[in-house]
Formats: structure tokens, sequence, C-alpha cells
């Protein structure tokens, strides 16, 4: 008897250290009630190139729910983060608010808010909302994007005002997509394309941090983005 207990308490243990790696499972994590997976390659991949890495201090939640993404360096290695949601994206409003130290990201890093489907046609439907000075000091470090982003028409560059908080949204219809850019609440930017618009398809949101042509920070950092206030409104 004494037996079986033992070998059903070592059942519950197993049980139990199989649920806790589930709960901390490093391919994926939860943030505004979508399930996420987080990027991890071996070496350098697109974009940049860069190596991501879904290390638990790479990307993260902290107590207020926020999202935070990194660049860090890990055995000299600088490695990007990426978040890739395990849903399907689809006509609607897409917004978040972004903490204002992001004026000042480096000017090597690039954070991405975007739309991706792996299949090749309509230029895998990808829809940007991008923060980069692309590597120039003085760039403007405000974009909205539909690819091809080299086509006449389909970008918008803007300069961003000091502010604690940024809010960016994007409407996304069968005709048409809307950006938009707040300062606290004070309107920065918009644009509304009408060109060539892909239907969702297969596409899925991603969020990125990453270093642009693979080149490391040229400041000292901490090299971090941080999110709050998600949310999607699908097209009714």
């Amino acid at each position: 008897m004494k037996h079986h207990i033992f070998f059903i308490a070592l059942l519950g243990l197993a049980s139990l250290a199989l649920n806790s790696a589930f709960a901390a499972d490093p391919a994926n994590i939860e943030y505004a009630g979508i399930i996420w997976g987080l990027r991890q390659t071996a070496g350098p991949v697109d974009p940049g190139p860069n190596t991501f890495s879904n290390a638990i201090d790479q990307v993260w939640i902290d107590d207020q729910g926020r999202l935070h993404l990194t660049i860090t360096q890990r055995g000299g290695v600088w490695t990007a983060s990426e978040l890739m949601a395990k849903k399907d994206a689809g006509y609607g409003t897409y917004q978040f608010d972004i903490d204002g130290s992001v004026r000042n990201l480096d000017p090597n890093i690039v954070f991405g808010f975007f739309t991706w489907d792996r299949a090749p046609e309509l230029y895998n439907r990808e829809l940007d909302i991008e923060l980069s000075r692309w590597g120039m000091v003085n760039g403007l470090p405000g974009w909205f994007t539909v690819q091809p982003y080299d086509k006449a028409g389909n970008q918008y560059s803007f300069d961003l005002p000091a502010a604690s908080f940024y809010r960016f949204s994007m409407r996304w219809e069968a005709k048409s997509i809307s950006f938009t850019c707040q300062a606290d609440g004070k309107p920065v930017a918009s644009w509304n394309y009408i060109g060539a618009v892909p239907d969702p398809g297969r596409a899925r949101l991603r969020i990125n941090l990453w270093l642009f042509r693979g080149k490391a920070p040229s400041t000292q950092g901490p090299h971090v983005v941080i999110l709050s206030n998600f949310s999607y409104a699908p097209m009714k």
C-alpha cells in the first residue's frame, strides 16, 4: 500500500512539474488576451539580419500589464525580440500605447507593429507602424507603411514631439487603411491609404524590436520599449 501511495505521489509531482513547465513555456506569452509565439533563432535572420531570443528577460509583462521588448547582448551577441500572434488578424481597428522614451530610441534600433502573412502574395499583406531613424541620428522616427514601401504613395513619415506616451492606431478596411498617432492625447500624424489594399488572408500580428542592418546600438541603453493598452476592435 505504501508503495502505491509513493507512486501516486510521484505521479502528482511529475504532473505538477509538467504543468509548471507549460505555464513557463519560453516559446509563448499571453498578452491582451492573445497567445503570442516568441521568436528564437540559432543565428542571424531577417529582418536585419538579427539573432532573436525568447529568454525570460528579453520579452516580459510587468505587474501593471505592460509589455516590455528589449535589445540585449548575450555572450557577445546582440539579440532582438519578436512576438507573433497565434490567431489571424482581420479588418478592424488596432490600437496601442507606447512609452514616450521611444522618441529617444537608439538610431540603429527598429520597433515594428505589423501584419504578416507567410504567403508571398500581396507582399505578405504587410502593414506597418514602425519607429526608427534607420541608422541616421537626425532621421524622422515615425513611419506608416503599406508594402511595398518603395512604391510611390505607400509610405508616410513624421516626427514625434516630446511626450509621456504615444497612442497609435490602424484601421484596416476593405478599401482603405487609416493610421494615426497622438502624443499625450494630441494629434501628431494621420494618413489614409487608398491604394491597393490587401485582404486579410491569413495575416497575423507581429511586434518586434530589432537592429537595422544588424548594427550594434550606438548608445548606452538600456534598449527597451514598453507597450500598454493594446486593443483590437473587429469590423462589424
